[in-house]
């Protein structure tokens, strides 16, 4: 999972459009899309506003990597998941 992947996940979890999110974010469609698409990497400054605007730590965020690579890493993706989960159950119920 990258930065990119995982805001696209949020993004899509609360039905938000590139449009939208970038527009609260005050970023240009096509810069939201690129970080998404893992071509560039948001700084910090937009991380704390992405954290914000979907009430998360800045740190699960920043889970990277194909495999976890200590009990941090996958204590943070099991947290990811199952917030992800919480929101989809959220929005079907």
């Amino acid at each position: 999972m990258n930065v990119g992947y995982i805001i696209r996940l949020l993004r899509t979890t609360d039905g938000v459009s590139q449009t939208v999110l970038a527009r609260e974010l005050g970023i240009a469609r096509t810069y939201l899309s690129q970080i998404e698409n893992d071509k560039v990497r948001p700084g910090l400054s937009l991380l704390k506003s992405i954290s914000h605007r979907f009430c998360i730590p800045v740190a699960l965020l920043l889970i990277d990597g194909a495999e976890p690579s200590n009990e941090i890493q996958l204590e943070l993706r099991k947290l990811l998941g199952d917030l992800l989960t919480a929101r989809l159950a959220l929005k079907e119920g």
